[in-house]
């Protein structure tokens, strides 16, 4: 066996991660049942709830055996994605999956970054391959070992080739006893540190959904601005036609709020989430500093103080300048179409109102006035009939009754509303 192309303890970890629900934990269990992996492969499989979310880790290191060759990390990996119970791809890792390499040098004679590009060389991601040129984001010391980190990054929305790599190699020197201490540490860490990534980079793959479906709302806004401003212009308005335009308005301030404060809601999540995974970083950097055999003046990238997020310093920076900087400007362009929509609707509910007022004032008057009339004709016809000729003819009499009244009434309503009129005038 080539001592070069070779590692103690060779292990490949692969965590997914899913939001927290019912049917994510019963997908789990079915599709990658906890407990040990079957014999003669080393490894085990572990379930473990975070916080909203629902963690998945498959560990495994091939065949039991001590040092292992780089070549043999191919099939370890393809006994991790064989080892779900599902045929077909797995629905797990909804919110994001990441792979860690780790193993102990064989003797100070080897190069770690030539060891870690040859594992690059060895793994395969869905439709993608490491490329140690483009996707080496950060490397450095850490709990006595060297770590490397690999990322190719989704694209806006999720889609396309990506993955998360994580390499660490220990140095030659440490005890068994001594490496477990720190496997554990690194495993146990790298659990939360992994989340709070892939909620970041979740989180914003969300906005960038929220972002395409307030495209058509967005385009929406200028036209109904623009309708409301002009049945304000109209000198006679169509009640119905107004009432139609407000509920039309209505609908798409509840859509477009809605999707506002989703993305609002997005960006909160990533700042949450990035604080929570700087200061994970700063207690990881803290175990490194306090196992390192080196004097604190000796100690290769300033593991203590406000040096102590360097390694993974680059995720930070550029989920800030990216995904924050990028919803912050969303929001600034998309914010101020809210604010149109509601002026829009509160001019427009005010001119309904004083239409509403007038129609209700012309009904009033109407009623008024037949009121009047009506009345008017009752008391003539019942003064006429109480007092009736004895020379008339009975019919007749009540003919020229009806008529009667009906002639006062109608005077009287006129009376009526031209006093009305005169009034208002």
């Amino acid at each position: 066996m080539d001592e070069q192309d070779s590692l103690r303890f060779l292990t490949l970890d692969w965590f997914l991660y899913d939001l927290s629900e019912e049917s994510s934990e019963t997908v789990a269990s079915k599709e990658f049942p906890a407990g040990d992996l079957p014999d003669p492969l080393d490894g085990y499989i572990k379930h473990q709830k975070i916080q909203d979310s629902q963690m998945v880790q498959i560990d495994c290191s091939g065949i039991k055996s001590e040092v292992k060759l780089l070549q043999e990390l191919k099939n370890i990996q393809q006994t991790i994605l064989n080892s779900s119970k599902k045929q077909e791809k797995t629905s797990l890792g909804k919110v994001g999956s990441s792979w860690l390499v780790w193993g102990q040098l064989m003797s100070d004679e080897q190069s770690p970054v030539k060891l870690a590009q040859e594992i690059c060389t060895q793994l395969q991601f869905e439709g993608t391959s490491p490329n140690w040129q483009v996707d080496l984001i950060a490397h450095g010391p850490l709990l006595g070992a060297t770590l490397y980190e690999l990322w190719c990054p989704p694209q806006a929305q999720g889609e396309g080739e990506s993955y998360h790599l994580l390499i660490c190699l220990f140095e030659s020197h440490w005890r068994k006893e001594a490496l477990q201490k720190r496997v554990g540490n690194l495993l146990n860490q790298c659990q939360y540190l992994f989340l709070y990534r892939h909620k970041v980079v979740w989180a914003f793959q969300q906005s960038r959904r929220l972002r395409e479906s307030l495209e058509q709302p967005s385009r929406l806004v200028p036209q109904v601005t623009n309708q409301s401003l002009a049945r304000l212009e109209q000198s006679e308005v169509n009640l119905t036609e107004l009432q139609d335009h407000l509920r039309q308005s209505l609908n798409l301030l509840a859509v477009y709020a809605t999707q506002i404060n989703y993305l609002q809601e997005q960006r909160h999540t990533i700042e949450i989430n990035l604080e929570n995974y700087r200061q994970r970083v700063i207690k990881l950097a803290g175990l490194s500093a306090q196992d390192s055999p080196k004097p604190p003046d000796e100690r290769v990238g300033g593991w203590q103080g406000q040096g102590s997020s360097l390694l993974f310093e680059k995720f930070s920076q550029f989920a800030e300048n990216k995904y924050l900087r990028q919803i912050e400007r969303d929001y600034s362009s998309l914010s101020p179409g809210l604010l149109l929509v509601e002026n829009s609707i509160k001019a427009v509910e005010s001119l309904n109102q004083i239409e509403q007022t007038r129609s209700d004032q012309r009904l009033n008057t109407t009623l008024t006035i037949a009121s009047v009339g009506v009345a008017t004709s009752a008391v003539v016809a019942t003064v006429i009939v109480a007092t009736p000729p004895p020379n008339r003819h009975q019919l007749e009499f009540q003919i020229t009754t009806i008529v009667g009244s009906l002639i006062v009434g109608g005077l009287m309503s006129v009376l009526v509303w031209y006093g009305l009129h005169w009034n208002r005038k």
